[in-house]
């Protein structure tokens, strides 16, 4: 009975921790989230959408994050933050551990840090080696080190859900990264398909990693690279590259599929066929995926508009019959959506004095027109989980200003909707 009881109070114990360890997790997204969209907040704000009271609140920011992660931002009651984005959920509960001793780590949970240390590090090389285009090779080098990195990441998965022996075979020899990815991910989930279509490209590097398939390579490269961002961030908690540009993740190019009488003489029969059976393989695959976690596709919408600088394509009538020349340009959300949050409201106050603009009135506006549902879009561009604004989005914002109710409107819609939560 005793040993009965004393494991009961064990069990007890380790669950309360897990809850405790949830909810800081919980409180830990929220705070990235208000970190990435530059949210000023307070402590009510954080209440809302958390477990805690007001007071656990206020006890965590002043004896935990203060002057570290959150700064105060005009009053002692409103603040910003920095740099808990860049923390995984392992270093944010060691930040607010109660204890002044830190917990020491298992081995398996050292080994486990170890594996994504070194998938990240790969991640990021595989990035680097993309971006240089003096780099002859740098399709086949991006296709070892992405390889690289999902095998790592997989097998830290594997780790932590069943075991340290589980990543091995009898003896000291690791699995493969097939053996990974079968035990990982579901036959027919388009990202366990995108990752095994890299690993053939890998295996069969000789004929099929050549500069003339990039644009089709480079629509799978950017699909898997969006795949391990999500997968790293559902692991660990914070995103892979946090903090650093977004522009290293852009690999999309476009181009025309390589011709086979042209590949046939620059590297041979055999190869040339190799080439086509892949780009057929690539086609009909992303046909029946039919999923961007497989393959990005390159989209182009065509639409009337009065400035040239608003088209994506740009339509010339030639002269005397002869053919219409087509002029192409791939848009750049880093040029159409450059405002992120704190920089579009301070936009919109300064192109009108009627009302001040305060981060609530605005996410009132985004929650009413249900802006924030649109990821890609003339209005708002998501990119790495950070929300970008427009011109157009900025116009649309004045002109309604100026309408009676509207922004009140917007407010009142935000406070039904905070009402139904509680």
């Amino acid at each position: 009975m005793l040993a009965k009881a004393c494991f009961q109070k064990i069990d007890k114990k380790d669950g309360n921790k897990l809850a405790r360890n949830n909810n800081q997790i919980a409180l830990a997204d929220v705070l990235r989230e208000f970190e990435d969209n530059g949210t000023i907040f307070t402590a009510e704000m954080v209440v809302q959408r958390t477990a805690y009271s007001k007071n656990s609140i206020n006890k965590y920011i002043n004896e935990k994050l203060l002057n570290k992660y959150v700064f105060h931002a005009g009053s002692r009651a409103k603040y910003r933050i920095e740099g808990i984005s860049a923390l995984s959920n392992d270093q944010f509960l060691a930040v607010m551990s109660q204890s002044a001793m830190v917990r020491q780590k298992t081995p398996e949970e050292q080994f486990h840090n170890k594996l994504v240390s070194r998938s990240l590090d790969a991640f990021t090389l595989a990035l680097e080696v993309y971006n240089r285009p003096s780099m002859k090779n740098r399709v086949e080098a991006f296709s070892i080190m992405m390889v690289n990195a999902w095998e790592l990441l997989l097998k830290a998965e594997l780790l932590k859900a069943e075991g340290y022996e589980k990543i091995f075979y009898d003896g000291d020899k690791s699995i493969s990264i097939a053996d990974a990815v079968k035990r990982r991910l579901q036959e027919k989930d388009p990202v366990r398909i995108n990752l095994e279509t890299i690993i053939d490209l890998r295996d069969h590097a000789t004929h099929l990693l050549i500069p003339e398939l990039q644009p089709q390579l480079s629509r799978l490269f950017q699909a898997t690279v969006l795949n391990y961002q999500t997968r790293y961030r559902n692991e660990m908690g914070n995103a892979p590259l946090s903090g650093q540009s977004v522009g290293m993740l852009s690999l999309v190019v476009d181009g025309p599929t390589p011709e086979v009488a042209l590949l046939q003489k620059l590297y041979g029969k055999h190869a040339a066929q190799t080439v086509a059976n892949f780009i057929k393989r690539f086609d009909d695959t992303s046909k029946k995926v039919n999923s961007t976690e497989f393959s990005i596709p390159i989209d182009y919408r065509l639409a009337l508009v009065k400035r040239e600088d608003e088209s994506d394509l740009s339509l010339s009538v030639g002269d005397a019959g002869e053919e219409a020349i087509i002029i192409t340009k791939t848009k750049d959300p880093d040029v159409t959506h450059p405002y992120h949050m704190k920089e579009v409201v301070d936009e919109i106050n300064k192109r009108q004095s009627t009302i001040l603009i305060k981060s609530g009135a605005f996410h009132a506006v985004l929650n009413k027109h249900k802006i924030n549902n649109q990821t890609k879009s003339d209005m708002r561009w998501v990119i790495d989980g950070r929300p970008r604004y427009s011109e157009k989005f900025i116009k649309w914002f004045v002109e309604n200003l100026k309408q009676p109710n509207w922004l009140e409107s917007a407010k009142e819609f935000r406070r039904n909707q905070l009402k139904k939560k509680k």
